[in-house]
């Protein structure tokens, strides 16, 4: 019998940060990973000389006393870890029915660089930054602050087209300027009458503050963190599915599909809570947790090419680019069947840079799990041919639609690699491929709101799903679930006074 103090399911980043934080406070730590490579949404993957990442394409407020920077120092990432901050006046391009937009690093610098292509926008950009730092106000943890003064806010149940909406009131030129800076919402598989404004106003103050890429790919956070977890004598096992979680005289067993049996006093679901949910012993779950978390709608999948180019074939480009077919920065995820696709997000890897060119690219679009879900029972390798071609019409489909942007891409292609909603859901272990988890709404934010504690003692949640997704909010949200075990404050100090 393997025995453990804290169990953690999953190796996602959330999973890895909680498995580096208990391990440095004593605890033995084994994290459980279904697949054969540990790291969730910090996988990348090879084909030929080129490396992909399957989940985190750059990363935000990694300057030095930012958000992210700060909390990673303590666990040893922002001192080890090879970046490339991306282009300072425009690290995201923004595409618009051919008018192009950059999105600048630095606040003035934002609102500076945008000003020049709407002159005429009243003061618009100068009070979105001030309601981006407001909102972000209202977040202690996000600004390295523990506190427990309440900050009033006025955003919560609004969505964030609504709530920058009667900031730009009417002049024509704001309604265009919306459109601009809702045109990254891939970032958070946006949806226009729903979304969250403080969740867009989280993830654009990140990169607002700073935006980097990964220079040698996001498994070095993997590997860096596991090394840690398993020199402080914690494991990382792989090819461990969970298949059952139920009590032993006040302790947790969990069974693996293979048999095996563990045993601890805690136990972390790094993994989709619906999934935890689905293993968890029904006499541990009461049925209206259960019924709650099953019903709760998830984020949009994507459709992604990755091409290897041939040497000098290829511009590097030093950006991000949100490609959309119309105006209309949110009609991406709408365009379905024959419209398919309405929008494009196109970067080159770090790691793929050769001087001024690239030897890969990484392209990727909204695409809903109906579109595959004829094949959600098969598994991969074991499709047949019908998938194929379905990989192989949506793949000329999209190369037609960058072909607009790169006309000579084809010619520069030597190989490629097609994923598809299927593919992340093998990847990743998320609920129809979904991108980011269960889908936050601002008519009822706190519906679909996960805590890290639940009412089963000694079981809690962490991952993209708890808190917010994306590096700062998945890391923030590893330490609220840490804190339920050691106390915030205790934690929280012990992480400051590290750094």
């Amino acid at each position: 019998m393997n025995r453990y103090d804290v169990l953690i399911i999953g190796s996602g980043l959330g999973s890895l940060l909680c498995g580096y934080i208990l391990s440095k406070e004593g605890f033995s730590v084994c994290i459980l990973e279904k697949h054969s490579v540990p790291g969730g949404c910090l996988q990348s993957f090879r084909r030929g000389e080129n490396s992909f990442e399957t989940g985190i394409h750059y990363i935000g407020s990694m300057s030095p006393g930012q958000t992210l920077h700060s909390y990673w120092k303590y666990f040893g990432l922002s001192q080890n870890l090879a970046l490339e901050q991306l282009n300072r006046d425009c690290y995201d391009l923004i595409s618009l029915d051919g008018m192009e937009y950059p999105l600048a690093q630095g606040f003035d610098n934002f609102v500076e660089v945008l000003e020049s292509f709407f002159p005429s926008s009243g003061g618009f950009l100068e009070q979105y930054i001030s309601a981006l730092k407001e909102t972000v106000s209202a977040f202690p943890l996000y600004n390295f602050q523990l506190t427990d003064k309440h900050i009033k806010t006025t955003w919560m149940g609004t969505n964030a087209w609504d709530f920058l909406s009667k900031i730009a009131g009417q002049r024509r030129e704001n309604r265009q300027l919306l459109e601009v800076l809702s045109g990254n919402n891939f970032l958070y598989a946006g949806r226009k009458e729903s979304t969250p404004w403080h969740q867009v106003a989280l993830i654009n103050h990140s990169f607002i503050s700073s935006a980097w890429r990964l220079r040698q790919g996001s498994d070095q956070i993997t590997n860096h963190l596991i090394s840690y977890i398993t020199s402080a004598g914690g494991n990382v096992m792989t090819r461990k599915q969970v298949s059952k979680i139920s009590s032993l005289k006040n302790k947790f067993q969990v069974e693996t599909a293979g048999g095996e049996m563990f045993v601890a006093g805690r136990v972390i679901a790094g993994i989709h809570p619906q999934s935890a949910v689905s293993i968890l012993d029904p006499s541990l779950v009461k049925r209206s947790f259960q019924s709650r978390i099953m019903r709760m709608e998830n984020t949009i999948s994507s459709f992604g090419l990755y091409l290897g180019l041939k040497p000098g074939s290829f511009p590097y480009m030093d950006h991000n680019l949100y490609y959309h077919k119309t105006r209309d920065a949110w009609a991406g995820r709408e365009f379905k069947k024959e419209q398919w696709p309405g929008m494009y997000f196109i970067y080159t890897p770090s790691g793929a840079r050769q001087g001024d060119h690239s030897s890969a690219v990484c392209i990727l679009s909204y695409m809903s799990f109906d579109e595959v879900r004829r094949w959600e029972g098969t598994s991969a390798g074991k499709r047949g041919p019908d998938y194929k071609s379905f990989k192989s019409e949506y793949a000329e489909k999209l190369l037609q639609m960058v072909e607009r942007k790169f006309p000579s891409i084809r010619s520069s292609i030597n190989s490629m690699e097609v994923s598809t909603p299927l593919t992340w859901r093998d990847y990743t272990g998320t609920p129809d491929g979904s991108m980011y988890g269960i889908r936050k709404e601002s008519s009822n934010y706190l519906k679909t709101l996960i805590l890290p504690h639940t009412k089963i003692p000694g079981f809690y949640f962490t991952g993209q799903n708890l808190n917010m997704h994306g590096a700062p909010g998945v890391t923030i949200g590893a330490i609220m679930t840490c804190a339920e075990i050691l106390g915030l404050e205790y934690l929280f100090n012990k992480i400051r006074d590290a750094i």
